[in-house]
């Protein structure tokens, strides 16, 4: 009963002084015992909510980055990958920054740039290493190979000499080992590991101390003891835990580390206090008295993911578990999502010291974040469920799209509580991508012959990450812009750094590509990253050379891969909506807030708030929702406006150019163009654009502008009369003569796919099957 009470606690708003007590604490009955999903969800939105990631990439930092990804990892909440790919992007992808190898230092404590070689400035190279994986560009894991391959070749192995450095630098070792496929990077593990376990593992305890420091006798607890340091300890069970995940079974060392990693569970399960948490000093309760949630979080999530995987006994190992996640959700988990009884930043168990709930740190988030993933997991280990569905293509032409099923249906059918638990497979038994979205749908991608069927089926079972085809960001680096891409194009709409410079930049602007890789992160940091600092230090010195540069190296030129080749200006560019007010266009401005809704692998979808507009006398506010998936020419916009009380007209489409100013094609629900593109005579090719209206539009029309100027002759436009603010959904796209449509009329029979397709796209039948 008790159990039940505290744990209902954790979803109400309302907190009480920590001096009333636990039991004090009360929560909304009406919302029910959280599931470990919220948990997770209010503990990481909460610290996220009052922490910006624009932090240093040291140790404490990273380890947080480390229970962020994790938990992105299981739910897939795009704004969680949002924080940490900023956090790395404001530290340039890198640790300590010195350049010169011969400086790297890390033989003592060191948070200057040269200590390189230091596992505290390394930790972030795991964090790196799982968004390189997700979204693969070569720079942004250059930093560590650099600093890691020097470690590698060096003859000594005195690297990792305190016992944090076990969690720090062991996983980067075979996370580089799963990106590189070499095997230099586990034989350097192996070496590294089995100096600092001769260093400082007590053979009889079977616990580490913490550095050569604290060896005993050279340090002894109140009572004389050995002195093992909780979050010490803590390190290298969960180290071990994610070394062991990415480690191939087949590797020859593998067993050393398995039988440390059993040593280790089975010594610290032993010394856990009756209330659930590990005292810091593990083996004397009396030398630093009362819970501490670091060293208690990091071993609950060892010791879950050992029951997970097979190596530590569920019978055994269960109490232990059930004491530590009660303490942790019902002692260290605040009402708001903060996470208490956090020992500060240290290196020992301190007699004196006292912690409270207002005791809270970066990476005690990071280990709580961990132990509730696995806890997750844990909870349903022995689901066994299976899901049959069959997607049918009726119509006579082919389809491909993505087909979204419920993901509560799903979860159910298979007997878990949510999160990516779950494999998808095509008939062939291969493994299919699949993403969980923000409203709760389950995306898989399918490609269904006329008149026919394709059948997948969803099983329990960890799926593996998936590289993404969709993806989007802001880039602060250039003014704020916010762009997205998928297989077929790229698209961008400009920021609140732009509107303060003044310029003029309305619609949404068209990149071209011929690739299905991901294009954007390489061209920002080719210009405006690596090409711009070098370029604006060259024109200071009056270099023309500068100039010349930036054009060689610019995106605005195609290097094999497609460019931006599409003038915007004051106008909607391609798809950008504006109400109109006497036959006149109410231009937006660039957006105010944004919130990244979906961010792959197999759709984008992001959220815009814009600066109040007076239109008619209301003080009217934007929002659109942009939604680009795999495979598709064309984004889904949905527009609405808050505050608008009188009826108006409300316009979306693209600018007509003046050096084509007749390509242009007014379907009854579409409008669709030519472009020239900016640089005729350079570029010698077409941009395919259009906007989409299978909801209906009153009219489509040509309207020019009064006077030409900037190369803009008028736009092509869908116009919906009497429009009261309401939720509108249409679409807008592109192609490239280049890539993937050759001719306009080529572009029309695509609109009339898609067109097609949203009128009768895939449906969905689910089976019942025999587990």
């Amino acid at each position: 009963m008790k159990k039940l009470l505290l744990s209902t606690i954790l979803l109400c708003a309302a907190m009480t002084s920590s001096a009333q007590g636990d039991a004090s604490r009360q929560w909304n009955p009406a919302g029910g015992m959280p599931s470990t999903v919220d948990i997770i969800v209010k503990v990481n939105d909460y610290w996220q909510q009052h922490h910006k990631p624009e932090v240093r990439s040291f140790w404490d930092e990273a380890a947080y980055h480390t229970g962020n990804m994790e938990a992105y990892r299981l739910l897939g909440n795009a704004r969680w990958l949002a924080y940490s790919d900023a956090w790395a992007r404001h530290n340039k992808w890198m640790g300590a920054q010195q350049k010169d190898p011969s400086k790297w230092k890390y033989k003592t404590y060191g948070e200057g740039h040269d200590f390189a070689l230091f596992g505290d400035w390394q930790i972030c190279f795991q964090t790196y290493l799982d968004l390189y994986e997700i979204t693969p560009d070569d720079y942004k894991i250059k930093r560590a190979l650099e600093v890691m391959d020097y470690e590698v070749r060096q003859p000594q192995c005195d690297f990792w000499w305190w016992a944090d450095a076990l969690y720090m630098v062991m996983p980067v070792m075979t996370k580089l080992y799963k990106t590189t496929g070499e095997v230099k990077y586990l034989d350097k593990l192996y070496a590294n590991y089995r100096w600092a376990d001769e260093l400082m593992y007590d053979t009889v305890a079977h616990l580490y101390f913490r550095d050569a420091k604290y060896i005993y006798p050279k340090a002894t607890t109140r009572n004389g003891g050995k002195d093992f340091w909780a979050r010490g300890d803590g390190w290298v069970l969960a180290g071990l835990a994610k070394v062991l995940t990415d480690m191939p079974q087949d590797y020859c060392h593998r067993p050393f580390f398995v039988q440390r990693f059993l040593e280790l569970a089975e010594a610290v399960a032993r010394c856990q206090q009756p209330e659930g948490y590990w005292t810091r000093s593990m083996l004397d309760k009396d030398h630093a008295e009362g819970p501490e949630t670091s060293g208690t979080a990091f071993f609950t999530y060892g010791l879950l993911w050992g029951v997970n995987h097979g190596l530590l006994s569920d019978a055994q190992y269960a109490p232990v578990i059930q004491r530590a996640w009660d303490y942790l959700t019902t002692k260290a988990l605040q009402p708001s999502g903060a996470v208490g009884f956090v020992q500060p930043i240290g290196e020992r168990a301190i007699p004196g010291q006292q912690l409270s709930e207002k005791n809270e740190a970066n990476f005690g988030v990071g280990a709580f974040l961990l132990a509730a993933c696995e806890h997750l997991r844990y909870e349903d280990r022995q689901a066994n469920g299976e899901v049959k569905v069959t997607i049918t293509n009726k119509s006579n032409e082919f389809r491909q799209q993505l087909v979204e099923l419920d993901e509560v249906m799903v979860d159910v059918k298979l007997g878990i509580h949510g999160g990516r638990q779950f494999i998808v497979y095509d008939a062939g038994g291969l493994e299919v991508p699949y993403q969980l979205t923000y409203d709760k749908k389950i995306l898989i991608d399918a490609g269904v012959r006329p008149r026919g069927t394709q059948t997948f089926y969803i099983r329990t079972g960890m799926p593996k990450v998936y590289k993404n085809v969709c993806y989007g960001r802001i880039f602060p680096e250039r003014k704020d812009d916010f762009a997205w891409e998928n297989d077929r194009g790229a698209y961008r709409i400009y920021g609140p750094a732009l509107q303060r410079t003044g310029e003029r930049s309305f619609g949404v602007d068209v990149w071209s590509k011929n690739t299905p890789e991901l294009v954007l992160d390489q061209r920002y940091w080719i210009e405006d990253v690596v090409m711009m600092p070098a370029v604006e230090k060259l024109r200071r010195e009056n270099r023309q050379r500068g100039d010349s540069l930036y054009r060689l190296n610019s995106y605005h030129n195609d290097h094999g891969r497609g460019m931006d080749l599409y003038k915007v200006g004051p106008t909607l560019g391609c798809g950008t909506p504006a109400l109109m007010v006497n036959d006149e266009l109410v231009y937006p401005y660039c957006f105010k807030d944004y919130e990244m809704l979906d961010n792959g692998p197999l759709r984008m979808t992001a959220r815009f708030t814009y600066h109040p507009t007076v239109v008619q006398g209301d003080t009217v506010v934007e929002t659109r929702i942009i939604q680009l998936d795999k495979g598709s020419n064309f984004n889904k916009m949905t527009v609405s406006y808050a505050g608008l009380t009188q009826p108006v007209k409300l316009a979306s489409g693209v600018v007509i150019h003046s050096e084509d100013a007749k390509s242009y094609v007014l379907g009854k629900n579409y409008v669709q163009y030519a472009d020239p593109t900016d640089n005729v005579e350079v570029n010698n090719c077409q941009l395919f654009v259009a906007t989409l209206y299978p909801q209906g539009v009153s009219q489509t029309l040509m309207k020019k502008f009064g006077k030409q100027s900037g190369g803009n002759a008028g736009h092509a436009l869908g116009i919906k009369n009497n429009y009261k603010g309401e939720p509108y959904t249409y679409y807008f796209g592109s192609a490239w003569s280049k890539y993937d449509i050759r001719t306009q009329a080529e572009w029309q029979q695509r609109i009339n796919w898609t067109l097609s397709s949203l009128q009768q796209p895939l449906s969905v039948k689910w089976h019942k099957t025999n587990k």
